[in-house]
């Protein structure tokens, strides 16, 4: 991705390290995360940060194929777009592969008990409103929605 960084873009250190989680893949080229190679950035005042010039490895945007894996897509999964800014735009609009399958999973069981029983039970024994945990308890991590019956 070519071009300058915007001075949005630059009002914040960019650069997250290996162990961090990214920053939000967005659906622009110019938001791209920076690689985490690069050293952190030089806060100079309020909204104001600098690359830093003895950084041994060059700052650079994540490319989409690394955004995409940041969005849990395989690295078998083809993207076809012919310019790149659409490359960037179809992975940032993207509901991430793992979540959409977690979701879909909890959607399934839920179709399922309502056809062996014509009504969802979970939702059938909870009050107004309530919390439905989207991930089973043996997942590390929960989702949880606020649904009114």
């Amino acid at each position: 991705m070519e071009g300058s960084f915007s001075s949005i873009y630059m009002s914040r250190n960019r650069v997250r390290t290996w162990d961090e989680p990214s920053f939000t893949i967005q659906a622009g080229g110019r938001h791209a995360p920076i690689h985490p190679q690069a050293q952190k950035m030089i806060w100079v005042e309020k909204d104001k940060w600098i690359f830093d010039p003895n950084s041994f490895k060059p700052y650079r945007r994540l490319s989409v194929r690394e955004c995409a894996r940041i969005q849990t897509f395989p690295d078998n999964f083809i993207f076809k777009y012919n310019n790149l800014l659409d490359g960037y735009k179809m992975v940032g609009n993207a509901v991430p592969v793992l979540l959409a399958k977690e979701l879909a999973s909890k959607i399934i069981i839920d179709i399922k008990q309502y056809q062996n029983f014509g009504v969802c039970h979970k939702l059938r024994r909870h009050k107004y409103p309530t919390q439905l945990t989207l991930l089973e308890p043996s997942s590390l991590t929960q989702t949880k929605i606020i649904s009114a019956d």
